[in-house]
């Protein structure tokens, strides 16, 4: 939701909402979310097809997807 959040505040300002930098480290993120670093580390959500990440520049593949996951709406399967 983290990155869903972050695309619709880049939107709001006439930027991208699926293409973005993460201006935080992992343990920035973890941190504020209350996470360990393993729990935030994009290796799922790369693996589930929903986002790619290069360093800090993040793609989110499908905006809606993460939302209904974590709304417990979609099952967290890999995409097919």
């Amino acid at each position: 939701m983290l990155l869903v959040d972050i695309g619709s505040h880049s939107a709001a300002r006439a930027y991208s909402a699926t293409q973005f930098q993460l201006r935080m480290s992992r343990e920035d993120i973890g941190s504020d979310l209350g996470l360990t670093i393993e729990s935030i580390l994009p290796a799922r959500l790369t693996k589930l097809g929903l986002i790619t990440v290069d360093k800090r520049a993040g793609v989110l593949r499908d905006p809606a997807r993460p939302a209904a996951l974590a709304n417990g709406a979609a099952p967290c399967s890999p995409l097919a």
